[in-house]
């Protein structure tokens, strides 16, 4: 058996007396809702000679965690932190919570909510407090027209409800109403009488959006995601080049570069935790969270670039461990790119995202090392080999740019530092007597700032509309 939310959508007032129930029983701060009315308007006025018909219509539409089937919050939380019960209740634990977010980003319906005060993440938990008690959930008992209930069903394909009504776990998500997630292969457990608007064509709009939508972003909160995998790409790009392009170049000076930009990644990512202590927790869930993944990843890769480090120190050559420090890093960074393949977020869900990473690490990884490279004779062969590697990868970042911005106002100025990029290094590596670190370090600069503002774009684009 399992408890699913009933909605008669035709006839929802949309008095958020639900809503305002909700916040008042489990004592949301400011800025967090468990439970949304979503207003939904459209339609126009049209003149037709001297008389006016229109086309205009409104509904409403009260929701909150679905509870659903097959939750994404729940799969991808690297602490495991979520617990579906035998009712099909989706629980979070906000003690064991990191704060991360990731949570957020995979559920399609943007029910889990950070709470800034707690460091954690928070959500519905169906008032399951109240059913232990024979009670209805806190927004069912408030509603004044009883057009929102609850009740159980037996099983996936059996509607343990009585009247007409769309059980949503039993029909594709193209035929969910607006403004529900189209792309979701959750199954939300929700069963709703249409209203007979939800059935038209005609463009519909979200009228309250700021009200549903109150936790306003500054665009910064993804800074230390920026940072974190700009650092980890730069070190694992680095510590390629410096194993397979710049056999020659001052290899403990490159090992300690590496090792700082790792280092520094890894803190970056540590401050972008809402909950710190418990950040032990984040290997919990292996199984399935590719962030959990990619932490240990990150993890064994470090622990390669330090048995390296401590082998050039000592004069021992460790081939097979260099090398598999290596494939570890190739392994590390596509499980980066694993964690934003997500169905909630259309932008990220595509081969560009792992594209725009692996050309990353190997870009920044070229050109980190390069100043260092410069201060020792590079042979030509090695050069001119790194100097064609890096215009052809700066071609692909452009390629993907144009094909598929991610934002068409700083594309354009991210295309810029492309060209600016591609003229540097032509000069850098094919007009003997002008390279040197100075001008490596330059090159190096103006590639930074472009991936930095790409990375940005990237984080941003989630929250666009779809590019």
């Amino acid at each position: 058996m399992s408890y699913v939310f009933l909605l008669d959508a035709s006839a929802c007032s949309g008095c958020k007396a639900c809503q305002a129930a909700c916040k008042d029983k489990n004592q949301l701060p400011l800025g967090v809702l468990w439970r949304r009315v979503y207003e939904v308007s459209g339609g126009e006025w049209k003149q037709a000679g001297p008389a006016w018909n229109n086309t205009v219509f409104a509904y409403n539409l009260s929701l909150s965690c679905n509870h659903c089937v097959h939750p994404k919050c729940a799969g991808v939380c690297p602490v495991d932190a979520y617990t579906v019960r035998a009712d099909g209740l989706v629980l979070l634990d906000s003690s064991k919570c990191v704060g991360c977010g990731y949570c957020v980003w995979a559920c399609p319906y943007g029910a889990p909510q950070y709470d800034e005060a707690a460091g954690a993440m928070t959500k519905c938990n169906f008032c399951y407090d109240n059913l232990d008690l024979g009670l209805p959930p806190a927004c069912v008992s408030a509603c004044p027209l009883r057009v929102l209930d609850y009740a159980v069903v037996q099983g996936e394909g059996e509607k343990g409800y009585e009247g007409d009504g769309m059980a949503l776990w039993e029909i594709p998500a193209t035929e969910h109403p607006y403004p529900m997630s189209d792309r979701s292969r959750t199954g939300p457990r929700l069963v709703i009488k249409p209203h007979a608007a939800m059935k038209l064509t005609q463009e519909k709009f979200l009228a309250n959006r700021e009200e549903v939508h109150p936790q306003q972003t500054s665009g910064w909160e993804e800074a230390p995601l920026v940072a974190f995998t700009l650092l980890v790409q730069m070190a694992v790009g680095g510590f390629w080049a410096m194993l397979w392009l710049f056999h020659d170049a001052p290899q403990l000076l490159s090992m300690l570069w590496i090792g700082l930009c790792l280092g520094a990644g890894m803190l970056a990512s540590f401050a972008h935790l809402g909950t710190k202590r418990n950040a032990w927790r984040v290997l919990n869930h292996l199984r399935k969270s590719w962030l959990s993944k990619e932490i240990l990843l990150t993890i064994l890769f470090g622990a390669g670039w330090l048995v390296t480090l401590t082998s050039m120190i000592l004069h021992t050559n460790l081939f097979i461990l260099n090398w598999l420090s290596a494939w570890i890093g190739l392994v590390l960074i596509y499980g980066m790119s694993r964690v934003y393949r997500l169905p909630a977020v259309p932008v990220w869900n595509s081969w560009r995202t792992q594209a725009r990473f692996f050309i990353s690490a190997a870009l920044l990884g070229i050109l980190g090392v390069l100043p260092i490279s410069t201060w020792t004779h590079v042979p030509v062969l090695e050069w001119t080999l790194a100097g064609c590697i890096v215009i052809l990868l700066l071609g692909a970042q452009a390629a993907i740019t144009i094909i598929r911005p991610l934002s068409f106002k700083w594309g354009r100025i991210q295309l810029g530092l492309i060209l600016a990029g591609m003229i540097g290094c032509a000069i850098l590596f094919f007009m003997p007597g002008w390279f040197g670190a100075a001008t490596g370090l330059a090159v190096f600069l103006i590639i930074l700032i472009e991936e930095v503002l790409g990375r940005w774009c990237f984080y941003q684009a989630r929250t666009w509309p779809e590019a």
